[in-house]
C-alpha cells in the first residue's frame, strides 16, 4: 500500500535499545540504522538494555523531557522514530506527549496488534495489589491514549502487511499503517558448490531438528547438516541422536556465534530450514523472521512452515512451504531431499529470493517507502505449499 509523501526529513532521533540487549528489537534496530542513514542525520536516544526498565514512570518523564529539549516546533525537519514493543511504557508515553505537542513522531510497532502492552502497567503497579488498577486504567484511559497516539503520529509502521491490517482493525483506525520490509542485504556469493543444509538458531526443541538428523545419512555425498544455537540440553539431545544414528560426521552443531559468523553461515548454506513441529502459534502472530529474509538474501533455497508475517514473501521468494506435525515432517524431509538432489530447482529458488531482497529489502528501497515513494508491486500473499517433495510455485 502506498503511503502519502511526508515533509523533508533532515534529522532522526531514534529511540531504541541497541545490542548488547536481550531484546530482539535491539538487534533489529541496529540493522535498521542503514535505512535511517539513507534519510538523514541519525542521533540515537538509547534506552536501558533491559526491556523491563521501560516500565519505569520516572524514565517516561525523563525521556519525554530529553526528547522535548532536542526537538522544537521551529525545527520541522526533525523526526522522532520510536521502536515500540512489549511494555515499552516510557517510550510510549514520551511519543504520546511529543505528538500532542506537535512534534513529528514515527512509530514502529513490533508486537501488533498490541501497542503498549498495557499503558499503566508501570513498575509500581505491575505487582500484587496493583495489577487490577493497572488493567482498569489501561483498558480505559490507556486505550484512549494509544488511539490518540496512533492518530497523531505522522507514520505508524510495522513489519508485515498482515500486521498492518491487524493493527488498523484492533484500534479501529481510519488511517493507513505502513508495512515496511525487513531490512536485509543481498549477498553476491555464488550458489554453485554449496553443500550445506542450515537450521539457523535459536533452536527451541530437538523435535524440530531430529527429522533432519535422521535423514542426514540420505543426503548426497559431501552434504552436511548445520544446526545453529540451542540450549545445552537440546544440543546434547541432537548430538546423542546423531551418534546413535551414525550420522555424526554429517551433523555440525554450531553453538552460539558472533553476528559475523552467523552471516557466514547463511553465505555457506545451500538450503535453509525454519520448521517447528507444532507450528508457529502463540505470541508474535505477525512477526517477520529475520533469518528467513537473511537466507533469501544470501541466495539460499528456503523450506519452512512459518505461518506468521512473512508469508507474503513466499511466492515471489521461491520458498517451499510444508505443514506441521507428522505430515509436515514427511513433507519437510521430502522437500530437503528434492532440493539437495536438484541443483537447477535449488538455484532457481535461491535466486528468486535474492532478487526479491535486492529489489524490496535494501536500505535505499525501504527509505523511499518510508518517505512516501511508490510502493513495490504487491504480491499474492498465498504461498506455495510443498504438498510433495517438489512442491509447486504460485
Amino acid at each position: 500500500m502506498t503511503a502519502p509523501a511526508v515533509a523533508p526529513v533532515d534529522r532522526l532521533l531514534h529511540v531504541t535499545r541497541l545490542p548488547p540487549s536481550p531484546s530482539g528489537v535491539a538487534a533489529y534496530a541496529q540493522t535498521f540504522r542503514a535505512v535511517l542513514d539513507e534519510i538523514g542525520d541519525v542521533r540515537v536516544e538509547r534506552l536501558p538494555a533491559e526491556p523491563a526498565a521501560s516500565q519505569s514512570a520516572a524514565l517516561a518523564v525523563s525521556l519525554t523531557r530529553r526528547l522535548a529539549r532536542r526537538t522544537a516546533r521551529r525545527d520541522p525537519g526533525t523526526v522522532v522514530l520510536v521502536e515500540q514493543a512489549g511494555r515499552g511504557l516510557a517510550e510510549f508515553w514520551a511519543a504520546w506527549a511529543l505528538a500532542r505537542r506537535g512534534r513529528r513522531v514515527w512509530l514502529m510497532v513490533h508486537d501488533v496488534p498490541e501497542l503498549s502492552g498495557g499503558a499503566f502497567f508501570t513498575t509500581r503497579l505491575d505487582r500484587k495489589g496493583g495489577r487490577r488498577v493497572a488493567a482498569a486504567l489501561s483498558a480505559t484511559l490507556g486505550r484512549l491514549a494509544e488511539r490518540d497516539l496512533l492518530r497523531r503520529a505522522e507514520r505508524v509502521l510495522c513489519l508485515s502487511p498482515a500486521g498492518a491490517r491487524a493493527l488498523e482493525a484492533a484500534h479501529r483506525l481510519d488511517r493507513t499503517v505502513l508495512d515496511v520490509p525487513h531490512v536485509a542485504a543481498a549477498g553476491d556469493g555464488p550458489q554453485q558448490g554449496r553443500t550445506e543444509v542450515l537450521v539457523p538458531g535459536y533452536v527451541g526443541a530437538a523435535a524440530d531438528v531430529l527429522p533432519l538428523v535422521r535423514a542426514a545419512a540420505d543426503l548426497p555425498p559431501g552434504w552436511t547438516l548445520a544446526v545453529g544455537a540451542c540450549a545445552p540440553g537440546t544440543e546434547r539431545e541432537l548430538r546423542d541422536a546423531a551418534v546413535a544414528l551414525g550420522t555424526e560426521h554429517r551433523v555440525r552443531l554450531l553453538g552460539f556465534q558472533s553476528e559475523a559468523d552467523v552471516r557466514q553461515s547463511f553465505a555457506r548454506a545451500a538450503v535453509v530450514v525454519r520448521w517447528r513441529r507444532d507450528g508457529w502459534g502463540g505470541g508474535g502472530a505477525y512477526a517477520v523472521s529475520g533469518p528467513l529474509v537473511a537466507a533469501m538474501g544470501q541466495g539460499c533455497a528456503v523450506v519452512t512452515n512459518d505461518s506468521r508475517g512473512a508469508v507474503h514473501l513466499f511466492g515471489p521468494g521461491g520458498v517451499l512451504v510444508v505443514g506441521d506435525g507428522s505430515d509436515g515432517e514427511r513433507e519437510l524431509v521430502a522437500a530437503v531431499a528434492a532440493l539437495t538432489a536438484d541443483p537447477v530447482d535449488r538455484l532457481r529458488r535461491g535466486e528468486a529470493g535474492r532478487a526479491l531482497v535486492r529489489r524490496e529489502h535494501a536500505p535505499r528501497a525501504i527509505a523511499e517507502r518510508l518517505l512516501g515513494a511508490p510502493a513495490p508491486e504487491q504480491h499474492d500473499p498465498t504461498p506455495a505449499h510443498a504438498g510433495s517433495a517438489r512442491g509447486k510455485d504460485d
